[in-house]
Formats: C-alpha cells, sequence, structure tokens
C-alpha cells in the first residue's frame, strides 16, 4: 500500500498531537475520528478536515473502511478497543500501555496474529535519533563496560483525565513506562524487579471534581538485567519543576552516557572524553523526531515495507516490568520477569 487509512479512537488532547504530525506524511491519510463525546469528534474532524466522526468504535468499524486503528482513550479502555479493531483485520497502534494485565496482552498478541496484521505500541523512544547515539555508544564500548543505568520522568499530575487515578492507570504506566523501554531497550530485558510503590495524594481535584486516587502516584522500580547490570527509574505525579539535563545516566567502567532531555523529547547525547578528560555532547540533531509520530512512523514502515524498530515483544515485555513492579511493590519481593524480545535497532 502507497497510502495507509487511518482511523483514531479518543478526541482528547493527545489527538491533536498525532494529528498534526499525521498531517505531514506522505504515507497516512486519517480517514474518520470517533470519541464518545461524539461531538468533540466531529469538532476535531472539522478542525482537520477529516471525512468522518462516529461516537463509537463499533460504529466506526462497521461504517468506515481503513487500514490502522490509532487508540488514544484511556488506559482502562485500550483492551477491550484494541480487541474489536484487531478482530476486524484493523493494524492497531497504541499509546501505552496496550494492556492493563499480561492475560489481556497475550490475547491481543494472539489475536493480531490469527488475523494477519500488526500490533504496536508507545512509547515510539526507540526510534529516536538519541537512542541509536546511544545503543551504538554501548556497542562500541565507548565508556567501557556498563553496569548501573539511572532514568527518571515525573510532573505534578495530570489536571484532566480522572482515569488517571483509577485503578488501572497511575504514574507507572503514564510516564514510568518511557524509561523503562529506554533502559530495556539499551541494557537488555530485565530479569527480576524489585520496586517500592505508593500514593502520596490521596485526593486529587481533576476536571471540577475531587477524585479519589486509586493508583500509584510515587514509584521507584530497580531492574536487574542479569550479570550484574542494574539499573533504576524513579516516576511519579509528585514531582515539581527540576532540571532536564541527564534524565538518563548510563556508567561505564570508563566513563559515562546521558541523555539530555527527556527519552521523549531528547536534546542530544553527552559522553566522557576520557582521551581529553571532558565532557562532549553529540547527537544533537534530532532530525525531527517527536514523542507522538508513532502514527507516521508505522504508516511509513507499512507503506515502504521498513521494518519498525518498535515491536509489540518489547512493549509486552515493559508491560510486565511493570505488573512485576505492582507485585514486588504489594509483597516486599523481588520478582522474575520471564519474557524476552528482539534488538532490531542492534542488528
Amino acid at each position: 500500500m502507497s497510502v495507509v487509512r487511518i482511523a483514531i479512537a479518543g478526541c482528547g488532547s493527545v489527538s491533536r498531537h498525532y494529528l498534526n504530525d499525521l498531517k505531514g506524511s506522505a504515507h497516512a491519510q486519517v480517514v474518520a475520528l470517533c470519541d464518545i463525546a461524539l461531538e468533540r469528534a466531529k469538532e476535531r474532524a472539522e478542525q482537520y478536515g477529516i471525512p468522518q466522526a462516529f461516537g463509537s468504535v463499533d460504529e466506526m468499524l462497521e461504517a468506515c473502511d481503513f487500514d490502522m486503528l490509532i487508540n488514544l482513550t484511556s488506559m482502562q479502555e485500550h483492551y477491550p478497543i484494541n480487541l474489536k479493531a484487531l478482530q476486524a483485520g484493523k493494524h492497531v497502534l497504541c499509546e501505552k500501555p496496550f494492556a492493563t494485565t499480561l492475560d489481556e496482552a497475550r490475547k491481543l498478541i494472539e489475536t493480531a496474529k490469527q488475523h494477519g496484521v500488526n500490533l504496536w505500541a508507545t512509547p515510539t523512544v526507540v526510534t529516536s535519533p538519541a537512542f541509536k547515539c546511544m545503543a551504538g555508544l554501548l556497542a562500541q564500548k565507548a565508556v567501557g563496560d556498563v553496569y548501573v543505568a539511572r532514568a527518571w520522568y515525573g510532573h505534578g499530575g495530570p489536571g484532566w483525565g480522572p482515569w488517571f487515578y483509577k485503578k488501572g492507570g497511575g504514574c507507572l504506566f503514564d510516564l514510568g513506562v518511557y524509561n523503562i523501554t529506554t533502559l530495556t531497550g539499551l541494557l537488555g530485558p530485565a530479569k527480576s524487579v524489585t520496586a517500592l510503590m505508593g500514593t502520596a495524594i490521596p485526593q486529587r481535584f481533576v476536571e471540577g471534581e475531587h477524585v479519589k486516587v486509586e493508583a500509584d502516584d510515587n514509584t521507584i522500580v530497580l531492574m536487574d538485567h542479569g550479570n550484574s547490570v542494574f539499573s533504576c527509574v524513579m516516576t511519579g505525579f509528585v514531582y515539581g519543576p527540576y532540571h532536564e539535563e541527564r534524565t538518563i545516566e548510563l556508567v561505564g567502567t570508563k566513563g559515562s552516557i546521558n541523555m539530555l532531555g527527556w527519552d521523549w523529547h531528547p536534546k542530544g547525547v553527552e559522553i566522557w572524553d576520557t582521551e581529553n578528560s571532558t565532557w562532549k555532547v553529540v547527537c544533537e540533531d534530532q532530525k525531527g523526531y517527536n514523542w507522538n509520530q508513532g502514527g507516521s512512523y508505522l504508516a511509513r514502515c507499512l507503506a515502504t515495507g521498513e521494518k519498525p524498530l518498535m515491536t509489540i515483544e518489547h512493549a509486552f515485555h515493559v508491560l510486565e516490568v511493570m505488573i512485576a513492579a505492582q507485585k514486588s511493590a504489594e509483597t516486599g519481593q523481588r520478582v522474575t520477569v520471564h519474557s524476552q524480545f528482539p534488538t532490531p535497532w542492534l542488528e
């Protein structure tokens, strides 16, 4: 196919970012939108010149012909909507996480295989030039052997979408997922996980209502990648402003590699220059990379036959790590992680 016909489920604020990116793609054509608030779907469709708007995914699947669904709905709705689209023979890109349990995730992966379609999940961090640069430096042992890494990403919590604070939401699924994807992508799959999770602020005021917080808003995850390689991810909805420099650090036996900016919005890579005993900034040009480019990126892959760097195996592993973190926090025990994933960015 030369042009991939795309339908989007969920017309909240994130949809604007996706639509702005997709309108510049030579390989993507957005043909329909849907939202449980039909007027919101109609308004967004009018803004972007999209021909059809629907009030439900079921109606859109029945009445509209398209190739790929982009699922931008609430976390708790990801699984049922993904399942319907896959069963209808549509490729699916889902915002993170693509399911909230491992049984749901396995069902989606099996359904995609049965229907001969692809399933992907954000984040897209492995497609950024900064990630590619860091992976290359690790492969070259530019700072020796890396045995330790840390990453952090947090803010004060979403002021919209009460579902962020309900069961199935939380800071780990919403924010920590970025750093876990990046660190497992760079250091390899986690073998086991230990975590601390808590609800620091028991009530939030969101969209004019008081919301009882049922999900984590302060989390630390420790990952054992094997061979004494350890990493730490800190995330939460309890973070005030803090410096963006070096949000991901990989410490090697001969120096360090740091990501400047966030992994969803990198600004470059910093490496210790052993020969000159100084820091050197490389990979400042991100070549237009943005966190919301998954739709246009995968449309290009589908249209041209390019092999996507994003894989559902990696997304499944990240989900297993996060669910293991929840179990570890509940039990106080280290939890084994079993899944693996390919690393096409190192091939």
